[in-house]
């Protein structure tokens, strides 16, 4: 089995994605063997209210049975506006999102701000999973509408250290991690996703590895992932055959089982 963690539909205001539709997703899901993908609405991170984003996200789902089987919603979240409480309540119980995703140099937050503390606790009461991605986008090709930095270990791991009995997904990893972090994430229930990640070792600050990662926080933190549609959807699948030479365990670890435990699957 093949679970991506790391998938959306949705558009882009700086840049023409391809197949960012539902339609489109399950049809290279079906021609690449991936089960099933965990997906969030780009337009919901730009919209004024985010909620309008995960209706639509559940509409689209909605459409068609088999999006039904195989797609696993995140909710898009915003701890700044008033009534987050109301918008998670929504997507959790009558949405059926699995878990959420936070943009907080998109939503112009810190992760320690209380605000989105007390988001991520309540998500965690629900039993939801909070993803946070490093960064949607090279920032090194940008509109000067668009932000211009990215997010380290460094700033997870603190609020990690404020909710550490949640449940996270860290996406589009990169970077080296300082040991404060590092033990701190450690002992966190997360999952780093290996899209951006390659099978090579680190050769510079900027660059992320399987080797670093596994090495840092072991195969049982590592799942597979795909950020489609920003990145062409082959590059996924050749750093996954980094771990061919793995045990059959390790394989299936990353492949899936890893998220399977996470979202409650089994």
């Amino acid at each position: 089995m093949l679970i991506d963690i790391n998938a959306y539909i949705g558009h882009w205001p700086f840049r023409q994605l391809r197949g960012n539709t539902l339609d489109a997703l399950v049809e290279r899901m079906n021609r690449f063997g991936v089960d099933q993908a965990v997906v969030a609405n780009i337009n919901g991170i730009f919209y004024k209210a985010s909620d309008f984003g995960n209706r639509e996200l559940h509409e689209a789902i909605n459409a068609n049975d088999e999006f039904r089987e195989r797609i696993i919603p995140f909710a898009v979240m915003n701890p700044v506006l008033p009534w987050w409480e109301r918008a998670l309540e929504e997507s959790h119980e009558q949405l059926g999102m699995k878990g959420i995703r936070l943009y907080p140099l998109y939503h112009k937050y810190d992760l320690t701000d209380s605000r989105c503390i007390e988001l991520v606790e309540a998500a965690r009461d629900r039993g939801m999973t909070v993803a946070i991605p490093q960064r949607m986008v090279d920032i090194r090709q940008r509109s000067w509408l668009d932000v211009s930095e990215e997010l380290d270990y460094e700033d997870i791991a603190m609020l990690v250290r404020e909710v550490p009995d949640a449940k996270y997904m860290m996406l589009d990893t990169r970077h080296r991690v300082n040991d404060e972090a590092r033990e701190i994430l450690e002992q966190a229930d997360i999952l780093f996703d290996t899209t951006r990640a390659s099978g090579t070792p680190i050769t510079g600050l900027n660059g992320a590895s399987f080797p670093y990662l596994i090495d840092m926080f072991g195969p049982e933190k590592m799942a597979f992932g795909t950020g489609t549609p920003f990145i062409d959807y082959y590059s996924p699948f050749i750093r996954l055959y980094a771990f061919e030479e793995a045990d059959e365990q390790t394989k299936e670890m990353i492949r899936s089982g890893n998220a399977r435990r996470m979202l409650d699957m089994d």
